[in-house]
């Protein structure tokens, strides 16, 4: 097969029938597929992906429970393709379809790696983003082409056509973070890749809803420090670590208003440990897990393991820091201080590899 399409999906039941047919009109005499990758859709989009399929034999999808992202998604979709190019794009009716046969034409001829359809090739403005979006676009296209060092005039597109076997290459350093695979293959790619770009209009999307929400900025930071340090230092344990730290503030601050105002000190203290654990574990579900996200009965599930592996965590940073402070490791002896940010930094190690295999476990 020639073109394997990947399509990832949440709740886009409207566009469903109208991408497909779509795409039949474009693209005449290649063979392709569409691969739909649905993150367990709610509004029937997978229901309806399958009735298509039963009567389409080029119309595949994979339906994920428990996992979420679209990065994640593509690439799920391209290792399961054998096809010669895939190509990559949104099902909501914004990327210009009839640039595809231009595209792979492209690729052909000048035997590239990779051809990105962008938004900002010849223009400032995309008349399909809102003045906030646009203003994100730019101001993140701008840090990503500084810290993760490449050239693109828009490296957060989710339009593009890779050779299969580059993307084969490329996909075990792939991170599968944040919401744009795009600039995870450039910066993970050992060696140049060779690519041209292409303007295209993004329209205006008609059905559904946009999926970007305000912790998007988040998952974008977290996947830029991980295209510059990951391979030292994870994106998730500085996620996980930044939120440890807004626990302590919470710890705190319900701490005085609990002794101030309510109970003695045992109990102010023994609450605020709970509030500040229920805060973390919102926050990591929603901000350092999100691909993985709890929802329900799982999320209750999670918040008691949660607590149980982290009062784990608590355990160890108290024991290793007065063990060190009173000296009981042979060959240190540590400064209050010393002890002290040695002992959280075991907590936060184990509080964090526990939540990445057991909380928040892979499926």
């Amino acid at each position: 097969m020639l073109l394997s399409i990947i399509a990832p999906t949440f709740n886009e039941a409207e566009n469903i029938k109208i991408f497909v047919s779509s795409i039949s009109k474009v693209i005449i005499d290649i063979d392709y597929e569409i691969i739909f990758v649905d993150d367990n859709s709610q509004d029937k989009t997978y229901e309806i992906i399958k009735n298509i399929a039963k009567k389409n034999k080029k119309i595949r999808c994979i339906r994920r429970i428990g996992r979420r992202g679209l990065s994640s998604a593509v690439i799920e979709g391209g290792l399961s393709s054998s096809s010669t190019f895939l190509l990559v794009m949104d099902s909501d009716l914004q990327h210009d379809e009839k640039k595809i046969p231009v595209m792979l034409g492209l690729m052909k001829e000048k035997d590239l790696d990779i051809v990105i359809g962008s938004r900002f090739l010849k223009k400032k403005i995309s008349r399909g983003l809102s003045r906030r979006r646009n203003l994100f676009s730019r101001v993140a296209n701008m840090l990503a082409n500084k810290i993760a060092k490449v050239s693109l005039s828009d490296p957060m597109s989710g339009f593009f056509i890779v050779k299969r076997k580059v993307f084969d290459e490329i996909a075990p350093d792939l991170s599968g973070l944040g919401f744009k695979i795009l600039l995870d293959l450039f910066s993970s790619s050992n060696r140049k890749l060779k690519f041209d770009e292409i303007q295209f209009d993004f329209k205006i999307r008609k059905y559904g809803k946009s999926k970007l929400d305000s912790f998007v900025v988040w998952e974008y930071l977290l996947l830029l420090w991980e295209v510059r340090f990951g391979k030292f230092i994870p994106a998730r344990f500085i996620s996980f670590c930044i939120i440890g730290g807004s626990g302590v503030f919470v710890h705190f601050i319900s701490l005085y208003f609990l002794y101030t105002y309510f109970l003695n000190f045992f109990y102010s203290q023994a609450f605020s440990t709970l509030i500040a654990m229920t805060s973390n574990f919102y926050l990591n579900n929603i901000l350092t897990y999100r691909d993985r996200k709890k929802t329900g009965l799982a999320a209750f599930k999670g918040l008691i393991i949660f607590y149980l592996t982290c009062g784990i965590g608590a355990v160890a940073n108290v024991g290793v820091a007065n063990s060190l402070y009173l000296g009981r490791i042979d060959g240190l002896t540590g400064t209050w201080y010393f002890s002290g940010v040695i002992g959280a930094f075991v907590g936060a190690v184990w509080n964090f590899l526990m939540s990445s295999l057991i909380t928040w476990k892979k499926k």
